[in-house]
């Protein structure tokens, strides 16, 4: 139980020390949360560069130690982010909890570009559904995936016209890189990608690495299709960052799911070349 607590004290540090608010600590942890996990804050923070993620951008507490997309572009790219990020978030959640006007809101008439790390959840979630009919199910996610995310493009571009006027967002979204389902999970409630996760749940599947992967690169496809039916939707492909097809390196990964402090650094780097052209920050 001592353990316990020392790291999640350290993790309550650690996130209190990324959110900057320059108050006292304690005090200020629930505004602190409430605003960079959901967007809801005291005024805005102005910023040209939203962004609206999983636990690829913040895995949160208890894993100080690990920086996540989100602080390695601020940490070492100089972004200034507004918006909402916490581990397990959903593109079905952000959706229905309208996180993408809270953002803005946040962000204010500067904001021109928002980055999206959403995807993954909603397809891991619930694997026992795939049991017996994997094809099907995966369709009907997929389907859904691409109905909530146009309608986050659609509505939050519509509210940030009306509200400041000026063009629209640019929405940028990149797709994961590959897991490694041979790998424990470390980070409670994170093992829905994990083989062990399968053979528990009675998932049987001929290759966890091949079944991952392949949905893995369907995903991609899916978000490389959107793009073609929303013009304010940009892709980005961070495949094959972490070492390729079929899983990425164990020396590079967290868990099954999650990459570790190197990992990130590399996805970081990918990630800040591939959108400094959309972005103009960082190189």
């Amino acid at each position: 139980m001592k353990k316990i607590r020392f790291i999640f004290l350290i993790g309550v540090t650690a996130f209190l020390i990324h959110c900057d608010k320059k108050k006292d600590p304690v005090n200020d942890f629930e505004s602190n949360l409430l605003c960079t996990s959901f967007a809801i804050c005291n005024g805005e923070t102005p910023a040209k560069t939203g962004i609206i993620g999983d636990s690829w951008t913040d895995i949160l507490l208890g894993f100080p130690l690990v920086e996540t997309l989100r602080p390695q572009l601020e940490n070492r790219y100089n972004y200034k982010f507004a918006g909402a990020t916490l581990g397990g978030k959903t593109l079905q959640q952000v959706v229905s909890q309208g996180l993408q006007f809270q953002v803005i809101d946040q962000g204010g008439a500067d904001m021109k570009v928002v980055l999206l790390s959403l995807g993954g959840n909603d397809i891991q979630a619930n694997l026992n559904e795939y049991i017996g009919n994997i094809s099907t199910v995966q369709a009907q996610r997929f389907a859904t995936i691409k109905a909530n995310l146009k309608q986050l493009i659609i509505t939050g571009n519509a509210y940030k016209i009306a509200r400041y006027g000026g063009p629209p967002i640019k929405w940028i979204i990149h797709g994961y890189d590959y897991p490694n389902p041979y790998m424990a999970p470390v980070i409670g409630g994170s093992d829905e990608g994990c083989k062990s996760k399968f053979d528990r749940i009675g998932l049987v599947v001929p290759d966890a690495g091949v079944f991952t992967s392949t949905q893995l690169d369907a995903f991609n496809n899916l978000l490389v299709d959107i793009t073609r039916e929303e013009p304010s939707l940009i892709y980005v492909d961070l495949r094959n960052t972490l070492g390729g097809k079929p899983a990425s390196r164990a020396e590079l990964m967290l868990d099954c799911i999650h990459a570790n402090n190197l990992g990130y650094t590399l996805l970081a780097d990918k990630l800040a070349r591939l959108i400094y052209p959309v972005t103009n920050i960082g190189l």
